[in-house]
């Protein structure tokens, strides 16, 4: 039990470290308090906040490049809402009648941090699961045939 305290109390720190030495920009743009506004319901019938979740999703994923790049580690909190944004937009778009999009940037950290953002794309509520699970298939899909067959489209 008393060499769980260390390690836990090394854990706290260098998530301190990862949240201090992240621009505060980078921070500000990832606030959780999208969250509460930015519901799947909410953003079927409005374009704009399906646009706001996309530049979050976008601001939250390069910030988790940042913090894997400068520590090799990203913070839990970026990671959770990096998935429920992605799952709330996607579903949105979906029910807007879109095709929806995943930012590079996601495709990306995707590649870099599968292991520690996979699970928590998991976790989502199933419609949300499904939704972000076809749209990266697809995209990841698109990507690859492109690759392979020469095409430049």
């Amino acid at each position: 039990m008393r060499a769980l305290i260390p390690a836990r109390a090394a854990g706290l720190a260098l998530a301190g470290l990862i949240f201090a030495a992240t621009p505060l920009a980078a921070q500000e743009a990832c606030a959780p308090a999208i969250l509460e506004s930015h519901t799947a319901e909410a953003m079927v019938a409005d374009a704009e906040m399906r646009a706001q979740a996309a530049a979050a999703l976008e601001a939250c994923a390069n910030l988790a490049r940042e913090q894997q790049r400068q520590s090799g580690e990203i913070e839990e909190r970026v990671l959770v809402q990096i998935a429920a944004l992605a799952g709330r937009g996607t579903l949105a778009s979906y029910a807007a009648d879109e095709i929806p999009q995943s930012p590079a940037i996601l495709i990306s950290l995707l590649e870099g941090a599968f292991d520690k953002l996979y699970p928590h794309l998991r976790a989502l509520p199933e419609q949300e699961n499904a939704a972000v699970m076809r749209a990266l298939f697809f995209q990841l899909a698109d990507q690859a045939g492109s690759r392979t067959t020469g095409s430049t489209r």
